[in-house]
């Protein structure tokens, strides 16, 4: 029965896919991409080198609170003491009231935070409030750890000193290249590469890409750093404005990209603005996991990073079939199989 449910929600899965993304290219058909050469006909580094390369969703949602300065320092010191090494990080970013870049995946603040009980709503969303607001809350209040809630009942003086305020881009960046860092983990310093998601859409979705452009410039981060949304209004805008901005595909590229696979068309005779192909692999949605779609990609100096993928057996089965990155809500697990992978290569 496990079995046939599973199939059977595979295949709504495809036909939801199918539907949303016709849906989809409809819609934005008229505002696809122009096409992009990132790399002068260099080899896309973000190719993996016969390993897939670890990334810490949400900057490791599971082993520490999700979107946080705690995150990124947890996974520092990890690496220096000899745990997981992260490759890329990916994080998600809301616009503030006052035009701040903060960290945090949902459109409202309540799931991971305390702002019910701080803002007395339900729906609080960051847009409706200043950096200076948000920062009364505690953004690790409802992270949960072997059935308990650690960062709970917390002093403000504690929540501080645990670095459990909501974050802004550049609070990230700048520890980031801290001496610090520099001094935990010297191998890694400099190498750090990003993948970072607005999920506004609209006039505060274009607001956040011109902040985020204007910041990875300034931190001269663009090599490194590939752009995503959902949003294909915001992948319009940013390809217009931004066309020196690395970013993944939309939803309506990702469907593109299916069926010329599946009809294994000249991709170079189209439009390619994304030079990462994101997609899901869950239940359901397996069927993306194909060694002959990742080799297409690649023929095309496209990568292929997989999302979000906590189970151990899916994690060495996509590198097994060369996947060039897996998004983990658990780098440690993820790093453990693919460094096993490493040896076993090695």
């Amino acid at each position: 029965m496990k079995k046939k449910y599973k199939v059977l929600l595979g295949v709504f899965a495809g036909l939801f896919v199918l539907i949303f993304g016709v849906a989809c290219c409809v819609i934005a058909i008229s505002d696809c991409p122009v096409e992009k050469n990132y790399f002068d006909g260099a080899v896309n580094p973000y190719i993996a080198d016969g390993t897939a390369m670890v990334s810490a969703h949400r900057a490791g949602s599971i082993v520490a609170p999700e979107n946080t300065l705690n995150a990124f320092m947890l996974g520092i010191e990890e690496a220096k003491t000899g745990g997981y090494t992260v490759d890329i990080w990916e994080f998600d970013l809301h616009i503030t009231k006052d035009n701040r870049l903060v960290l945090l995946h949902d459109h409202t603040l309540n799931r991971t935070s305390n702002a019910t009980e701080v803002f007395g709503n339900d729906e609080a969303r960051p847009e409706d409030y200043t950096l200076e607001e948000l920062l009364r809350l505690n953004m690790g209040y409802n992270f949960e750890l072997n059935g308990e809630y650690p960062f709970r009942n917390l002093t403000e003086e504690e929540i501080d000193a645990q670095n459990l305020r909501i974050c802004t881009l550049e609070q990230v960046l700048d520890y980031m290249r801290s001496a610090e860092v520099a001094e935990a983990v010297p191998e890694e310093y400099g190498k750090f590469r990003y993948i970072i998601e607005i999920k506004n859409k609209g006039k505060e979705g274009k607001k956040a890409a011109d902040i985020l452009y204007a910041t990875l410039s300034e931190y001269e981060l663009l090599p490194d750093v590939v752009f995503g949304t959902f949003n294909q209004d915001i992948t319009t805008y940013v390809d217009k404005n931004y066309p020196d901005m690395l970013r993944s595909s939309s939803i309506c590229e990702v469907l593109d990209f299916w069926f010329a696979y599946l009809t294994d068309a000249d991709l170079s005779k189209r439009d390619v603005g994304y030079c990462a192909l994101q997609i899901p692999y869950i239940d359901g949605i397996t069927f993306l996991g194909k060694k002959g779609l990742i080799e297409y990609a690649h023929k095309y100096n496209i990568a292929v990073q997989y999302w979000t993928v906590n189970d151990a057996e899916d994690i060495a089965f996509l590198n097994s079939i060369g996947a060039d990155c897996v998004m983990s809500d658990k780098p440690d697990v993820c790093y453990d199989i693919l460094k096993g992978a490493r040896s076993q290569a090695q």
